[in-house]
């Protein structure tokens, strides 16, 4: 017996620790949903601190659901244990149910000796909250590996349910994307409904279409106030005008589809007892209201919810009927009301507290249904009119349609040719001059070097060179090719980018690792003429957001100018500078600057090319070059010269995939 009596106790225990919530663990998934892993007290007496609370052992909830308790005038405590596994430190909490009147948000602070508390709720207005939103939503710091206890505090008079989700910054922002999408796509079929329906009655003058888009009406509204969405736009400042709206939304609702229903149905003529019963819901329903208005916030909303379910049942009996007795329009009005009966029943007893709460917090049921309820009345009332008739006004109206886009189809593709032909035209205008440009420089620049390095080896071949002679001759050929293999590089560059786009593969690069790597890949040229070079970037670890090849090309013909054009014992200078998320690379000489007639031409094909120093040749390729890679990369490129004192030029590139998208969206 005793051994019966420890194996229960041990069984029991079991099922405790299963039942326990489990503490929250926010991780890099950016996101999650608390169901009901949590710690709840219900408060009647509505005076307890949270300095109180926290010393409370408070009770577990069942971790499988988001909590519900229905319509309960009593004070709600909840419990988060967070723990915080991410990297990341600011998060959100955010209660997914719109008509909580008050929640008070307390954690405490990092001294522990203080809470950071918080309030939001319908009661408040929206510049109330912390941040504007149709929920609740309550911004925190959570360091990584950081754990701490989050309380809430509800109190309302509305459905008492706390769907929870934990949210990061980024993945709120994605999660509202899709949500608000979403919700569009439903407002936006349920408006342009409602509008038709309205053209039509304007057009006909038939009273069943005006009861039909005050139902659209009110069952917008109602989803709407459930979102937070009427709280949001509509009175943001007013919150007074919540509860005007919670106690007449219902009601009208009920008003407007009795009359629909009733007039469509033709109901007192089928059955008068139910066109009695319809019409006595719709006044006991008109009548709580205006009770509800004159003793505010005295009497509870959920009887609402009971008018509206049986106002959906009745109008689904009274379908049935009617169809039953040979109504031949009434079989898409009863499938309408199926529908919608199924979703209003279920939404309306989770808000009892019947069901699960997730079932009217998860307003999707009741999009759908409403969604075919407008879809199956829309059916009902086209069956209800001449059919042929509307048929040949919207086959004419149609083919109407088709023509004008037809033609506004031709006008767009005529447009478009002629742009493809314009466009097509201007590119082998740019081919050509592509063309002749590489024609000429390249019988100039690598037939020079070809010709000096044949005549060398006919002077080698013949004997006639002295070994002083052949000194210099080498030298002066290792000078010219190396003119020639830069030049070939930034041809071959440039070529590619103009006849098949250059591979753009942008990344965080470290701007100081390339500079270093440009200036020690050209020491040789800068010892030979004794150059100073200051390079501020070297104790930096400056990031930028581009393609590294690109930005090394740029970096290289931007530091082969300036030795080029800067004379014995002058200096080069490498900067920076960051501003408004982009960072500012110059490279600054002292040399002979850029003269005025040149100065337009740069950064183009019509370049002119003048000879450096010491002589040095250039093809005007590699600032071309440079500006269409800086450009690429959502950057510019420009400079400062002064004749006889030196050039600076500047290119600036992004920061981060942030500031290109940023840019964009400014753009």
């Amino acid at each position: 017996m005793h051994r019966k009596t420890s194996l229960l106790v041990l069984l029991l225990l079991l099922l405790s620790l299963t039942a326990w919530p489990q503490g929250l663990r926010l991780s890099d998934s950016g996101w999650l949903v608390v169901k009901g892993n949590m710690m709840h007290w219900r408060d009647a007496t509505g005076e307890l601190t949270i300095d109180r609370i926290r010393e409370m052992q408070l009770d577990s909830l069942p971790p499988a659901d988001a909590p519900n308790f229905g319509f309960d005038r009593a004070v709600h405590w909840f419990r988060f244990d967070v723990t915080n596994d991410s990297h990341e430190k600011d998060w959100m909490m955010e209660v997914n149910y719109a008509p909580l009147d008050h929640i008070d948000f307390y954690m405490a602070s990092d001294s522990s000796l203080t809470w950071v508390h918080k309030i939001c709720g319908d009661t408040l207005p929206i510049s109330a909250r912390t941040l504007r939103h149709r929920h609740p939503v309550f911004t925190f710091s959570l360091q990584p590996g950081e754990s701490k206890s989050i309380y809430l505090r509800v109190h309302t008079v509305s459905s008492v349910q706390l769907p929870v989700t934990f949210w990061h910054r980024r993945a709120f922002l994605n999660g509202i994307y899709n949500i608000q999408l979403i919700n569009g796509l439903f407002y936006g079929g349920m408006i342009l409904m409602m509008l038709y329906q309205l053209f039509l009655f304007f057009s006909v003058r038939d009273k069943i279409t005006f009861y039909y888009v005050c139902t659209l009406l009110t069952m917008i509204n109602i989803v709407a106030y459930f979102q937070g969405y009427t709280f949001l736009y509509i009175f943001p400042q007013t919150p007074v005008l919540n509860d005007v709206f919670a106690m007449f939304s219902g009601p009208a609702f009920v008003t407007a589809s009795t009359m629909l229903t009733r007039s469509f149905l033709n109901l007192p003529k089928f059955s008068r007892l139910l066109d009695r019963l319809m019409l006595l819901n719709m006044s006991l329903n008109i009548l709580a209201g205006i009770l509800m208005f004159i003793f505010f916030r005295k009497i509870s909303y959920q009887y609402h919810h009971y008018f509206i379910l049986i106002h959906c049942m009745l109008s689904l009996v009274s379908a049935g009927y009617c169809f039953y007795k040979k109504y031949r329009s009434a079989r898409y009005y009863l499938m309408a009301w199926i529908t919608i009966l199924t979703a209003t029943s279920v939404f309306t007893m989770s808000n009892l507290g019947f069901v699960p709460g997730y079932m009217s917090t998860n307003y999707s049921g009741l999009m759908i249904g409403c969604i075919l309820q407008m879809l199956f009345i829309s059916f009902a009332l086209g069956d209800r009119w001449n059919i042929l008739e509307k048929e040949n006004r919207r086959a004419k109206e149609l083919e109407l349609k088709r023509n004008q886009d037809e033609n506004e189809r031709l006008e767009k593709e005529v447009l478009l040719r002629t742009e493809e032909i314009q466009n097509k035209s201007e590119r082998l205008e740019e081919v050509n001059r592509v063309k002749d440009k590489l024609f000429s420089v390249v019988s100039h620049d690598i037939k020079g070097p070809l010709s000096s390095l044949q005549l060398a080896l006919s002077l080698l071949r013949a004997g006639d060179v002295s070994a002083k002679e052949f000194q210099q001759l080498s030298n002066s050929l290792e000078e010219r090719f190396s003119h020639t293999t830069e030049f070939i590089e930034n041809l071959l560059q440039w070529a590619t980018l103009q006849l098949k786009g250059e591979s753009y593969e942008p990344s965080q690069i470290n701007l100081s690792d390339i500079a270093d790597e440009t200036v020690s890949l050209l020491s040789t040229e800068i010892k030979r003429k004794n150059i100073t070079v200051r390079n501020n970037l070297h104790s930096y670890k400056l990031q930028a957001y581009a393609d590294l090849n690109m930005v090394r090309s740029v970096l290289r013909n931007l530091f082969t100018n300036a030795i080029k054009f800067t004379g014995e014992d002058g200096m080069i200078t490498l900067s920076f500078l960051r501003t408004d998320r982009q960072v500012i690379v110059s490279v600054a000489d002292t040399g002979v600057g850029i003269p005025a007639s040149h100065r337009n031409r740069l950064f183009t094909l019509n370049s002119i090319t003048t000879p450096g120093t010491s002589k040095e040749k250039g093809t005007g390729l590699g600032l071309l070059l440079c500006r269409e890679f800086v450009e690429k990369n959502g950057g510019r490129i420009w400079f400062e010269t002064t004749e006889g004192k030196g050039t600076t030029f500047f290119f600036s590139l992004p920061e981060s995939d942030l500031a290109i998208r940023q840019s964009m969206a400014n753009g």
